[in-house]
C-alpha cells in the first residue's frame, strides 16, 4: 500500500517527511527502576546514556500524546496522536487531505477523506469516492499491516524521533518553559539533522523534536511535542468496517 507522506509518531513516516530511525532501548536506572537525566544524578551523561535514559523513561510512561508540525515544501500540516503500549488513535491533516487511523488489539482501521484516501494512502480514486468517511481494517496478515501501525505504539513512536549514526550532546535551553538536555544527530538517511530535547530534571522525559533538510522549495521540516505523559489513553473501536482483504479480492486494492 503506497502512502504519499508516511506518521508518525505521527505518521510522517509513510512518507518522505518523517522516517526516523532509532537505536536500543536501554538507561542508566536507579534500583527503583527509574530512570533518571544526567542532571538528576549529578553525574554527566553521554549523549548515547541520555537517550537511552530518554527511550526508558519514556517507554516506562506507557503512555504519551504527540503533536507534529510539518511542512515540505509549500505544504504543511498536523498530526496528534495519543498512543499506548500496544495501542494508538491519530489524526493528519494536509492541505484538505484528512486522515484518521486506529490501532487496536492487534487490528488496524484507517479512515480518511476522498483527498486523503487518494494521496495519502494511495486508493485509486473510484475506490477513495465509494470509501471516504468509512473505516477500513487491517490485520496482520495483509500486505501494508505494518506501514500503518509504524509509529503508533509508543516504543516505535520514540524510535522515530531517536537521533542516529554519531550522536552528540547539543546545548542546554528552555523548550515550552522547561529545561532541556538536547542530544544530535542524523535521521534515518542520513541526509537530516534531528534534535531530542529530553527534560533535564527528574525523569528525563522527551518534550520535543525538531528536524528540517532540504533547500528551496524541497526543503522540509517537523517539530514534534510531547504532553500527558503516563496518561490514559482512549481508543475507541470503528464499527460498521470494511476488510481491506474484501477490497483486494475485487481486484482494486490500493497499491
Amino acid at each position: 500500500m503506497p502512502v504519499d507522506y508516511g506518521a508518525t509518531i505521527m505518521r510522517l513516516t509513510r512518507g518522505t517527511w518523517f522516517r526516523i530511525s532509532a537505536i536500543g532501548a536501554g538507561a542508566l536506572v536507579l534500583l527503583s527502576g527509574t530512570p533518571l537525566s544526567g542532571a538528576a544524578t549529578g553525574t554527566p551523561l553521554t549523549a548515547s546514556q541520555e537517550l537511552q535514559a530518554a527511550t526508558a523513561a519514556a517507554n516506562s510512561e506507557g503512555s504519551v500524546r504527540i503533536t507534529v508540525h510539518f511542512f515540505s515544501g509549500h505544504s504543511t500540516g498536523e498530526l496528534v496522536q495519543d498512543t499506548g503500549l500496544s495501542t494508538g488513535v491519530q489524526t493528519v491533516a494536509i492541505g484538505k487531505e484528512r486522515i484518521s487511523i486506529v490501532l487496536i488489539k492487534g487490528v488496524a482501521y484507517f479512515s480518511g477523506n476522498n483527498q486523503g484516501l487518494t494521496k495519502y494512502f494511495g486508493l485509486p480514486q473510484t475506490l477513495a469516492s465509494r470509501l471516504s468517511g468509512r473505516w477500513i481494517s487491517v490485520t496482520a496478515a495483509d500486505s501494508g499491516y505494518q506501514s500503518i501501525i509504524n509509529g503508533l505504539t509508543l516504543s516505535s513512536a520514540i524510535k522515530e524521533v531517536a537521533p542516529t549514526g554519531t550522536i552528540a550532546l547539543g546545548k542546554r535551553s528552555k523548550v515550552n518553559g522547561q529545561s532541556t538536555v538536547s542530544v544530535v544527530g542524523l535521521a534515518s538517511g542520513g541526509t537530516t539533522r534531528i534534535t531530542l530535547f529530553v527534560a533535564a530534571s527528574g525523569k528525563p522525559l522527551p518534550v520535543e523534536a525538531a528536524s528540517s533538510g532540504g533547500t528551496g522549495t524541497q526543503k522540509s521540516g517537523e517539530i514534534i511535542a510531547f504532553s500527558r505523559w503516563g496518561e490514559k489513553v482512549h481508543v475507541p473501536r470503528p464499527t460498521r468496517t470494511i476488510p481491506i482483504s474484501s477490497l483486494k479480492s475485487t481486484g482494486s486494492s490500493p497499491g
